[in-house]
């Protein structure tokens, strides 16, 4: 953490690789939900507030790629305002994270504060329509393959031909539409939300039905102006299973499939690449790949910051599948672990309260608020059946999948 260290720094942590004292937007998004459980929400506010501030009219509503501790632009990836590094995937992205926080942390300034409040509209609005390469409302860059002029997506070893709209460029779109969507007055007004459901609606459908390749069994990765490309291509294959945009059925196995044949013939150069997928293949039920990934990156030991950060996440939240409701003071879990194994967490913030949850395989649950208000806690078990339990503040539940619920004393 860098809050403290100089007068001059804002209050931050260190999101880039271990050789530049920096912290990145991409890196930011993925790092942000592990250092909220770390308890860095006040870094994590003034970090996304920084990103925010500095998506200008003249940077074409880009937020910058990345800035040192002090608040500077990271001169490594920033030359003028129309010669900056800039991947489409981003801004989306901290749209979504500033949902994702609001909901974990219950503090409206991940919405409501001037700076991000205006961040959140220009990007769903003025940043697409400035970005709409193909006219088809999915935004896009105009496919020549400098991430210093901008690019459609976030894979940086991109090969001819650079695509003008990527499939983790609409994934992370579609996700902010989804995010804004979901949450109404006072803090994103209603209008505003309505229109960001109804245009998460539109581009699933378009994703759903231009973006699938019958004849190579999997999404495409983007477009270009001549027509699909396809092939494993790395953030443009496993965008869409992160990001949620894959409708579960037939094709979405199919293309789990493709994911999982891909990064085994063609695995990432760098480590980093690999915290994506243990989100990827727990939102889709496949836990045994997913906990493949996250025993594999636990094992890696290494320090560039993304991949413990994410390890915390993925641990404290994917694999208990621990998350607010959509409604305040609800929480919701499910478990992801093999039968016979067994994942306890505790003091881990959500909203104004601090709950702990064990699992034991995926037959009980115990569940406990040690701090704040009492919750709603609704587990979800294998079959689908969901439980509804009030847990009032300083005691502790189990819950099993047969419905029985047992009141224990506190831990």
């Amino acid at each position: 953490m860098q809050t403290g260290r100089s007068s001059a720094f804002l209050p931050s942590y260190w999101a880039a690789m271990t050789d530049r004292p920096m912290f990145y937007s991409r890196d930011l998004a993925h790092q942000i939900l592990g250092a909220h459980l770390l308890g860095l929400d006040a870094e994590n506010l003034s970090m996304l507030r920084h990103f925010a501030g500095s998506a200008t009219e003249a940077r074409g509503w880009y937020p910058l790629w990345a800035f040192e501790f002090d608040g500077t632009p990271a001169a490594i990836d920033y030359r003028s305002d129309d010669d900056f590094v800039r991947e489409i995937p981003a801004p989306f992205e901290l749209v979504e994270k500033a949902v994702e926080q609001y909901r974990w942390t219950g503090d409206a300034r991940f919405l409501l504060d001037p700076v991000i409040a205006r961040f959140l509209r220009t990007t769903m609005t003025s940043f697409v329509d400035l970005h709409d390469p193909l006219g088809t409302g999915v935004a896009g860059e105009r496919g020549t393959g400098d991430f210093f002029a901008g690019t459609a997506t976030y894979n940086e070893v991109e090969r001819p031909p650079y695509l003008q709209v990527a499939a983790d460029g609409i994934a992370s779109q579609w996700a902010a539409h989804r995010a804004l969507g979901s949450v109404g007055d006072p803090v994103v007004e209603e209008e505003f939300a309505a229109w960001n459901r109804a245009r998460a609606a539109q581009l699933g459908e378009h994703f759903s039905d231009a973006w699938w390749s019958p004849d190579e069994r999997h999404y495409t990765a983007g477009f270009t102006a001549e027509g699909p490309v396809s092939g494993f291509r790395l953030e443009s294959t496993w965008f869409p299973a992160v990001k949620g945009i894959l409708r579960a059925g037939e094709r979405a196995d199919a293309h789990l499939d493709f994911l999982r044949s891909g990064v085994e013939a063609a695995p990432p150069a760098n480590i980093e690449a690999f915290t994506y997928l243990p989100e990827a293949f727990l939102r889709y039920g496949r836990d045994e790949e997913a906990l493949r990934w996250i025993r594999f990156l636990a094992a890696s030991r290494a320090d560039y910051p993304e991949v413990p950060f994410t390890h915390v996440a993925h641990v404290a939240a994917g694999l208990t599948g621990l998350e607010p409701g959509a409604a305040r003071g609800v929480v919701r879990t499910r478990s992801h672990l093999p039968a016979g194994e067994w994942l306890e967490v505790g003091n881990v913030p959500v909203g104004g309260s601090l709950v702990g949850v064990r699992h034991d395989g995926r037959e009980a649950t115990e569940f406990q608020v040690t701090g704040g208000p009492g919750v709603i806690w609704t587990p979800t078990w294998d079959d689908g059946q969901i439980s509804t339990i009030e847990v009032p503040s300083g005691t502790r539940v189990r819950a099993s999948a047969g419905g029985g619920v047992v009141r224990l004393p506190i831990r």
